[in-house]
């Protein structure tokens, strides 16, 4: 560990309240889907590998916001904020969507307001416009420093980060099969669309001939190699082959699953009931 990152306490490298939190989201998921659906008889059995997924989308969360990767992307390395939202916005929220039970998001939807919003806002033109929009908007100097200089505002950065994240990845995951739903082409096309919007966000950062955030610029150097600008540049690596390689993977999946039900039995869909 960096000897900067030594004279801070305990808690504030590993956030004890936030894995307090992560483990009873865990035991509440873990009850919802065993014994309480059994009970109540809220809907079929949930099958481990979606358990499982959903786990990993849930400790996403404590790895990005309760250990000391925080403290590095808040107070030294802008890379390491990069981190942070590739994993809260690239790798949780697909992991979520195809972890949470159908029944467990109709319950959600039920209001009838609430599925009209998210009827609206989750179709392909309106999530994808909404996420680069949003995204966009937070990486511009002024609103990125501030969340850095107020930490309930880089939570609130999160959490609409978050949001219009499940908004780009449901239409891919398709989380409710009552829903329009698109097609494994359009799909594909979508994913490849997803990827070109975030060019030009990865292009101003990556090749900016000066540090664009002051707050980093002035941040202590936890390895004195990596430069303020250097730091910059390397977060917009991370931001594309990172966001990329996972959008890659997505369209992958798809199309592997794609041919295989030409070729063969129709693919068993990852939700059930």
């Amino acid at each position: 560990m960096p000897a900067q990152l030594r004279v801070h306490a305990f808690a504030d490298l590993w956030h004890p309240w936030v894995l307090a939190w992560i483990m009873l989201l865990q035991v509440a998921y873990l009850l919802a889907v065993g014994p309480l659906r059994r009970g109540f008889k809220w809907g079929p059995k949930v099958p481990v590998a979606n358990q499982v997924l959903f786990s990993l989308g849930l400790w996403t969360v404590y790895i990005s916001e309760g250990t000391p990767m925080h403290v590095l992307a808040e107070q030294y390395l802008f890379s390491a904020h990069m981190i942070q939202h590739i994993a809260l916005t690239m790798i949780l929220p697909p992991l979520m969507l195809l972890g949470t039970p159908v029944w467990m998001i109709r319950a959600v939807m039920r209001p009838r307001p609430v599925a009209w919003v998210f009827r609206l806002i989750t179709r392909p033109a309106p999530a994808l416009l909404l996420f680069n929009l949003i995204y966009s908007i937070w990486h511009l100097p002024g609103a990125y420093q501030a969340t850095l200089w107020f930490h309930w505002f880089h939570m609130v950065q999160h959490a609409i980060l978050v949001f219009a994240a499940f908004l780009t990845w449901w239409p891919i995951c398709d989380p409710l099969p009552e829903w329009p739903r698109l097609n494994e082409g359009v799909k594909m096309f979508y994913i490849f669309v997803s990827g070109v919007a975030q060019i030009a966000v990865f292009a101003v950062i990556t090749f900016a001939d000066s540090v664009m955030y002051e707050f980093y610029a002035r941040a202590p150097r936890i390895w004195p190699v990596i430069t303020p600008l250097i730091d910059q540049q390397l977060a917009g690596i991370i931001m594309k082959v990172g966001g990329m390689s996972i959008f890659i993977i997505a369209w992958a999946i798809i199309f592997f699953r794609w041919a295989a039900r030409e070729e063969g039995p129709a693919v068993k869909p990852v939700h059930q009931g």
